[in-house]
């Protein structure tokens, strides 16, 4: 029977809460108590510390083959469970002793199978009561009591709203606005139905993204690098050069769908000359990352032969094969060069891959694991290019895409760019650098990429947010999260199926304890200070933290998982103080996607502020600034880097929910007026992050969008 690997979560050595500073008094944070013994469990938002994480046969594997991680160190407790099922429950805490006996239990190949321990719990820890303690009787913000008065919205035409938007401009960018899949791809096919509409171009970064799209018949097609305007007869969807592209999973996993439902392309995609991402890129990005903190889509490698002017690009394949192994065999060396460093061979590289596949996700695909077995590698290559590529009668046809959308802006048409990614996702944000896509995803690095003059052309960006249920994937600080980011990723939990299904199944019940016990005086406006307290949620399963019940709860209920990864996604609280940056740079414009959503809460929480608060006292620089205990960063203020963030705190404001007059499509009359928590919601997103709101989403279908007057 298969191995199905589950990480432990347990440390043994985290330190107490260290007092706090006068400053934080002076903010209104008490003093933390004296040092407390040691907890089991690291702050939910810390300073990222390497750890080895990758478990192998032999002491040569381990000098050379580790893979690192970033997390505190733990107890490294190593869990089989034999078993074809999903398991009906998470795995019960050990003590350290305990589980450094089980790690020494495990010996041989069955060691290889194992996953070393992440050094989360799922209970509350010692220490997350211990930081609790130290905020519960911060001063409740003046901001906690706005905005004084609701707007009441009212219902739009598509017209009226987006429609004028478009008119009025001549490149329209859809950007996401958080940590991807924001659900852009309706709010991209609503401008792209425009008459005018006619260009619909990807411009940069490469198959990580991933859009949903549906065509009139409700088939469902999932385009990675494809624009999404290709079910709509009469558009031209291009790729831009600046864009990343794989062509054999581009046609193995993106064309086939077309050409399986009949849907004629070569009229309505074209190509540009994109940089290649080729299998050596894959596994090197499979040897160098973090586990589960990549989408193994080869992103860092090939940007960086990009920027090295090393590796090849579309129109070296369809010209002489002797240049374009030459080129081939030259950026190779790096690959090349990394296993010798390791000290691995061909089959450690394909146990390797086998092993990403085992859970029946073919995260590495099999002619890059028929490359990693190759022996003349360039000469593999050169042929799989020629029969794949250039000699494939259904490669889509190939053009200078950015002269094609220059005459076709000096036409009077409309161009569309479909943001990959997002706003935050962008190397080009130093705040979350380490934990970002390799290209600047943000409205301007579209803009940069598509060498349109943003002087003779307006341009506007809509940006996209999910709400309620904002989540991201992988890793990364993320204040307003209910768990850290890397929480699934650090238990080896890969996909929704590996979370067991009886698990916070009541997401009804985990939610009303959220909101009831976790802000235990929210009715109580004098004292109610947005900070939650790490109450326990239990169920027939066993006992969780608040934080991770909601996390496994609304990733079940919900279902979050990574458009391209298929990980679960991990969810939080609309964040003010992220999305004010967002739209002071990108422009007003905000859609909402998933509203209705808030149907099933009994509240809403929305981030409208932080504080800072480490538990050993430790002040961060960034930028300049120091970061103390007590200080508030507010919407508005400088968002400070990562380093700052894995210490920040959400404050939450609450808003009643609308379950008595729900908005979704198929229980809600048009034009009828919307629930006064909806006004409430939006008037609170508007007045902290200075944005206008256009609309917001109301259902699965494409059409289920609720647009609202200006």
């Amino acid at each position: 029977m298969p191995v199905r690997r589950y990480g432990g979560r347990y440390n043994n050595s985290s330190p107490g809460v260290s007092k706090t500073l006068s400053t934080s008094r002076a903010a209104g944070v008490p003093s933390s108590p004296s040092p407390a013994r040691s907890s089991k469990l690291p702050s939910t938002h810390r300073d990222p510390v390497p750890q080895e994480d990758y478990c192998l046969s032999n002491e040569t594997d381990l000098q050379h083959q580790r893979r690192p991680t970033f997390r505190e160190p733990s107890v490294e407790v190593e869990v089989e469970i034999l078993d074809d099922e999903p398991p009906h429950r998470l795995q019960e805490p050990l003590s350290g002793e305990s589980g450094a006996s089980n790690a020494n239990a495990s010996s041989g190949s069955a060691k290889c199978n194992t996953v070393r321990a992440s050094g989360y719990t799922f209970h509350t820890s010692e220490r997350q009561r211990s930081v609790y303690e130290a905020l519960r009787s911060l001063r409740p913000l003046p901001e906690l009591q706005e905005p004084r008065r609701v707007k009441e919205y009212s219902e739009a035409s598509l017209k009226d709203s987006l429609y004028r938007i478009i008119e009025s401009h001549d490149v329209i960018m859809v950007a996401g606005a958080f940590f991807g899949d924001e659900g852009k791809g309706k709010t991209v096919d609503a401008v792209a139905r425009h008459p005018r509409c006619t260009c619909i171009a990807r411009v940069n970064s490469g198959e990580n993204a991933g859009h949903t799209v549906y065509d009139k018949a409700g088939r469902k097609f999932v385009f990675n690098l494809a624009p999404s305007g290709l079910l709509l007869p009469g558009k031209k969807n291009y790729i831009g050069p600046e864009c990343v592209m794989d062509p054999i999973s581009f046609m193995e996993k993106e064309i086939i769908q077309l050409i399986n439902a009949g849907i004629d392309y070569r009229d309505r995609l074209f190509i540009g000359n994109v940089c290649i991402v080729t299998p050596y890129h894959k596994l090197l990005d499979l040897l160098g990352s973090a586990a589960n903190s990549s989408t193994l889509k080869g992103m860092a490698p090939v940007h960086g032969s990009k920027v090295m002017k090393r590796g090849i690009r579309l129109d070296h394949i369809f010209n002489d094969d002797e240049t374009l192994r030459q080129r081939l065999e030259k950026d190779m060396s790096t690959y090349l060069g990394l296993l010798k460093v390791r000290n691995l061979c061909d089959a450690d590289v394909v146990r390797l891959c086998r092993e990403e596949n085992s859970d029946g996700v073919l995260r590495v695909p099999e002619y890059v694991i028929a490359f990693a077995q190759a022996k003349d590698k360039a000469d593999f290559l050169v042929k799989l290019y020629r029969d794949g590529v250039r000699h494939n009668p259904n490669f889509p046809a190939r053009c200078d895409v950015i002269y094609e959308l220059h005459a076709a802006v000096l036409r009077g048409e409309k161009v569309l760019f479909e943001g990959p990614q997002s706003y935050w996702l962008s190397n080009a944000r130093t705040k979350f650098w380490e934990s970002t896509t390799s290209a600047d995803t943000t409205a301007a690095g579209l803009l940069a990429a598509s060498q349109l003059n943003f002087q003779r052309f307006k341009s506007v960006v809509l940006n996209v947010h999910k709400a309620p249920g904002s989540s991201r994937v992988g890793i990364g600080a993320c204040p307003s999260s209910f768990v850290p980011q890397d929480f699934f990723s650090a238990q080896n939990i890969k996909t929704l199926r590996d979370l067991p299904s009886a698990t916070c199944a009541n997401f009804e019940a985990v939610q009303r304890m959220l909101f009831r016990d976790g802000f235990p005086h929210s009715n109580d406006k004098a004292r109610h200070n947005g900070i939650m307290s790490p109450v326990e949620y239990t169920d027939e399963t066993g006992t969780y933290n608040i934080g991770v019940a909601m996390a496994i709860a609304s990733a079940q209920h919900h279902g979050e998982c990574g458009a391209v990864t298929k990980k679960p996604r991990v969810c939080g609280f609309f964040d003010c103080v992220l999305q004010h940056e967002v739209n002071s740079v990108q422009g007003p414009y905000l859609t909402i996607s998933a509203l209705d959503r808030g149907d099933e809460y009994d509240k809403v929480g929305v981030t409208i502020a932080y504080v800072y608060y480490n538990p050993e006292g430790k002040q961060v620089d960034v930028n300049g600034h120091v970061y103390k205990n007590g200080d508030i960063i507010r919407a508005g203020d400088p968002v400070p880097s990562e380093v700052a963030l894995y210490h920040c705190h959400p404050i939450v404001k609450l808003i009643d929910g609308w379950r008595d007059n729900p908005i979704a499509a198929a229980k809600r009359r048009r034009n009828a007026p919307l629930p006064r928590g909806v006004c409430e919601l939006l008037s609170t997103i508007e007045y902290f992050t200075s944005c206008k709101i256009l609309s917001i989403g109301n259902g699965p279908n494409g059409d289920d969008i609720i647009y609202l007057r200006q």
